[in-house]
């Protein structure tokens, strides 16, 4: 058991230290947009649309797009019991654990997160 609570624990601490950049982007991109502050979008958004064309990039880009990415994997392995059973070669996965509420809520965040910035690069992608 506890065992179990220290894996659902790091997870979520690991989960939420990889939300922070696309947090802080699209806080920025927030603050662009509602206020008209463009000095940090501007810091932070030229680097993230140029390297949209590398698959994997290795710089700020790769924190931003990818990090909730990894981020919802993380906390849907912590969440989700998948057993594979040799004998009988049959893949069963079980529902949510008990007291895994906080990595529910990270996985659930980093997808929306996730998908917010895939719409972002989308619209940028069209818009120029």
């Amino acid at each position: 058991m506890r065992a179990v609570l220290m894996k659902l624990w790091t997870t979520s601490v690991l989960g939420l230290l990889l939300l922070i950049p696309a947090s802080y982007f699209m806080l920025t991109l927030c603050m662009h947009i509602f206020l008209g502050s463009t000095t940090l979008y501007y810091r932070v958004a030229p680097s993230f649309i140029e390297s949209g064309s590398v698959f994997l990039p290795l710089n700020k880009t790769s924190w931003i797009l990818y990090g909730p990415l990894v981020a919802m994997l993380l906390n849907l392995v912590a969440i989700l019991k998948v057993t594979f059973y040799k004998k009988t070669m049959q893949l069963q996965i079980n529902g949510f654990r008990a007291k895994s509420s906080l990595n529910s809520a990270i996985a659930i965040q980093s997808l929306l997160l996730f998908v917010a910035l895939l719409a972002y690069l989308m619209i940028q992608r069209y818009r120029y």
